[in-house]
């Protein structure tokens, strides 16, 4: 890639380049629940309160990385749970990476202490991404999931801000 891939916060007309990511990623191997949207509205309904940044290249919305609190605790307000998605045409690029060290680097801004993920067994390729991006793997969930007839683990992971 020549250009630069910028990382800024979503506008009002990302929404259905971002729908059309989630709605295009999603499978038995990486998430619990398969995501398809049928609307913009029905999907900013679900994104919620949520903080969204997008990558952008040649004005084009490539990805993003949302990020709440993991609960409405008080205590719980200096962690954010993320989730990340990359269109599939940019997808082993690096814009994932980008997404990260932009969260990495305006987290203590937001003042947050730790970002954590979760991500299922069978998705090899994404535990060894947040491996390789400094993340740790905090727990192990056995059986978290019955999908298509099988059990698979999810695994926790976690990146602590100095």
């Amino acid at each position: 890639m020549t250009e630069a891939i910028i990382i800024r916060k979503v506008q009002e007309q990302d929404y259905t380049a971002l729908m059309h990511i989630e709605n295009s990623i999603w499978t038995n191997e990486n998430s619990p629940v398969l995501h398809h949207y049928d609307n913009v509205e029905q999907y900013k309904e679900r994104m919620g309160d949520k903080l969204i940044f997008v990558a952008v290249l040649s004005e084009k919305v490539i990805g993003f990385v949302d990020v709440h609190p993991p609960t409405p605790l008080p205590s719980h307000q200096h962690q954010w749970m993320i989730g990340i998605g990359v269109h599939p045409d940019f997808q082993s690029v690096g814009v994932g990476k980008h997404l990260l060290t932009h969260l990495k680097e305006i987290a203590p801004v937001y003042n947050i202490h730790k970002i954590s993920l979760r991500v299922m067994g069978p998705n090899k390729r994404a535990i060894a991404f947040y491996k390789r991006n400094g993340f740790i793997q905090e727990g192990h969930l056995v059986d978290e999931f019955y999908i298509n007839g099988d059990y698979c683990d999810d695994y926790l992971f976690a990146f602590i801000l100095p």
